[in-house]
């Protein structure tokens, strides 16, 4: 009888030992997605400091049109 309620002891400490490794993975993914999301809003440039995008490449200078 003891080694029955031994065996179900110790598949229930590796259930909850699981359970915690879960726990904790999502944790650290959900605070390297701050940490990174943080980072990117940091660093991110304002749209009005931003120069403005050529809208072709034949405006290039040095580049004749039609060739």
């Amino acid at each position: 009888m003891k080694q029955q309620l031994a065996g179900s002891d110790e598949r229930d400490d590796s259930r909850r030992v699981s359970a915690w490794g879960v726990v904790a993975v999502v944790v650290v993914l959900l605070g390297a997605l701050a940490y990174f999301h943080a980072l990117q809003k940091r660093f991110e440039i304002p749209a009005e400091m931003m120069p403005p995008a050529q809208s072709a490449p034949s405006e290039m200078p040095g580049v004749l049109p039609g060739r």
